[in-house]
């Protein structure tokens, strides 16, 4: 059987252990039932890289921050710093740095990673209840979408002082974020108003060239767009819509987005979204109702079939790949 690893990170709660860990059948779209796999409580954001870091948010007691650890060197070589007030919601890596963006303090914590073992360098302080919701690494910047102040904040990543900002619409709640692999677009998840925004991208210049509504009517209070993701082969974009319990899918052309398909997550509550690193396969994190489903997907015409496999995992928020494939003996 051939397959792909994939870890989830958990909401802190009773019943989740932190990380789980869970293999995919590369063939048949088939999951394994997660297992146990490190005791990160309220590892709500996880973030790994190509050299096999692993890099999630954490709290321990009062304490909270960063935990991260070489997977290839487990069970050593894992390291955490505590001192925030209150858990981030994301986690991003570069090749030198980890980044926690704070939803409720409005901060980013900019942490020096020195053979792996975290230490604060910097911490960003944007606002109190700004949302700070993500970090994104461009040409030397870093992008901070703030959903509260309906902006995506600016910063050097060199040297952490304000480069402007990106304005939305009032009321529409900028989330998440993702560039083409050229940096020349962004695609922006708007958790408020159920929209993505395109970006045409130069240097440190961002242009606004379209808004596409998400959903077919407007959604009740309950709606929010959660996550994106970008096919390998840019050609299609694949948002989640908590509430409605939806996956969309968009087309990518020169002339502009389109919405191709609506299909249930095959849960409740979509956190997060991930394709396989073949891009075969898509999988939604469900964090109510407690399970990880898995839908085959055509990278010719971008489509979502129905779904293929589902399993338990409680309280889980966020999916990341080991992108090797690996095979083992039936």
């Amino acid at each position: 059987m051939k397959y792909f690893t994939g870890y989830i990170g958990t909401y802190r709660s009773p019943d989740a252990y932190g990380i789980y860990r869970f293999a995919l059948n590369a063939e048949n779209g088939r999951l394994s039932s997660p297992e146990p796999f490190l005791s990160v409580q309220d590892s709500k954001y996880l973030a790994l890289r190509e050299d096999g870091l692993l890099a999630s948010t954490v709290q321990r007691g009062s304490g909270a921050g960063l935990f991260a650890a070489r997977l290839q060197d487990l069970p050593d070589a894992q390291h955490e710093i505590l001192p925030e007030d209150s858990t981030g919601c994301h986690v991003a890596l570069s090749a030198t740095h980890a980044y926690t963006a704070n939803f409720h303090s409005g901060t980013v914590c900019c942490y020096r990673l020195a053979d792996e073992a975290p230490g604060l360098e910097h911490v960003i302080s944007i606002a109190p209840k700004a949302g700070c919701h993500q970090v994104l690494l461009h040409d030397g910047l870093l992008l901070v979408p703030c959903m509260e102040l309906d902006e995506i904040r600016l910063f050097s990543a060199e040297d952490y002082t304000a480069r402007g900002a990106i304005s939305f619409p009032s009321g529409s709640g900028p989330r998440h974020g993702v560039f083409d692999h050229a940096h020349q677009n962004l695609y922006v998840a708007a958790q408020k108003d159920n929209a993505v925004y395109r970006y045409s991208v130069h240097g440190d210049s961002f242009e606004q060239t379209q808004r596409v509504p998400l959903l077919d009517a407007p959604g009740s209070d309950c709606d929010e767009t959660a996550a994106i993701r970008l096919s390998p082969d840019e050609r299609f974009l694949y948002v989640s819509v908590r509430g409605a319990n939806l996956i969309v899918v968009l087309a990518c052309a020169a002339d502009g987005l389109r919405v191709i398909q609506h299909i249930s997550c095959g849960g409740d509550h979509p956190r997060d979204i991930a394709l396989s690193p073949d891009g075969r396969f898509v999988l939604s994190a469900n964090r109510y109702s407690g399970d990880l489903t898995c839908f085959p997907h055509d990278p010719a015409s971008g489509r979502i079939g129905g779904q293929c496999s589902k399993v338990s995992v409680p309280e889980g928020v966020s999916i990341v790949f080991d992108a090797q494939m690996k095979g083992e003996e039936k």
